[in-house]
């Protein structure tokens, strides 16, 4: 789903540009454009994956043994869903599954920016900026 999400901002952003801006988060008073709002969800998405300050996964809740066993704290499954509130993986777990996408989000906005989105277009610039 936010994998859709990020895709239609990121079609909106090709058509508004940068002269159309939200609010995000809702009430901080802080306006992106949405290809910002793109890059910022796909962030969040990351965050479950990657360490805190703490050396933590929020992926990994409060499972000692992938949070601290150097045989298992590099080892990253993707569950089907997470918890709303602090990111632990719930359900069945995979070494890839649909939620391993998040990946390919965070290659994207590595490698596209908005300039090069709005002047070339979605395909075009993925295809240019990994070739």
């Amino acid at each position: 789903m936010n994998t859709l999400l990020v895709r239609a901002l990121l079609q909106y952003y090709q058509y508004y540009g940068d002269d159309f801006k939200v609010e995000c988060p809702t009430g901080s008073g802080q306006w992106m454009t949405l290809y910002d709002v793109a890059r910022e969800i796909t962030g969040r998405l990351a965050a479950i994956f990657l360490r805190g300050a703490d050396g933590t996964r929020p992926v990994y809740g409060g499972s000692t043994t992938f949070q601290e066993d150097p045989h298992w704290r590099d080892h990253i499954l993707f569950y089907e869903y997470f918890h709303g509130d602090n990111g632990a993986g719930l359900g069945a777990s995979h070494q890839t599954g649909w939620t391993g996408v998040v990946a390919r989000l965070m290659q994207y906005f590595a490698l596209v920016d908005a300039p090069a989105l709005l002047a070339q277009g979605n395909r075009q610039a993925f295809q240019a900026a990994t070739q």
